[in-house]
């Protein structure tokens, strides 16, 4: 499992979307939640950010993956990286 605060320092919304791995949303801006929730992508609004764990213990889950804003035309514009999964 790993830790990541996801930062939105833009003044757009942005879908976090990961492939492959579930995570747990547990913060928002560092307040934890009343309900964390496992999910897929998290809506990271503008000027805030998210605090997620990661579940990649799956030992099927290997190779190259990636992460990206969920939004197209952000992703088409170079809102997206590789992750190698080991």
């Amino acid at each position: 499992y790993q830790r990541w605060r996801i930062i939105n320092a833009t003044r757009e919304l942005h879908p976090f979307h990961i492939h492959q791995v579930h995570f747990l949303v547990y913060a928002e801006n560092g307040v934890p939640l009343a309900q964390p929730a496992w999910l897929d992508t998290v809506n990271v609004p503008y000027g805030s950010s998210v605090d997620v764990i990661l579940d990649f213990t799956d030992p099927v889950i290997k190779g190259m993956s990636v992460f990206h804003c969920h939004l197209l035309n952000h992703e088409d514009k170079g809102m997206m990286a590789k992750i190698l999964l080991k």
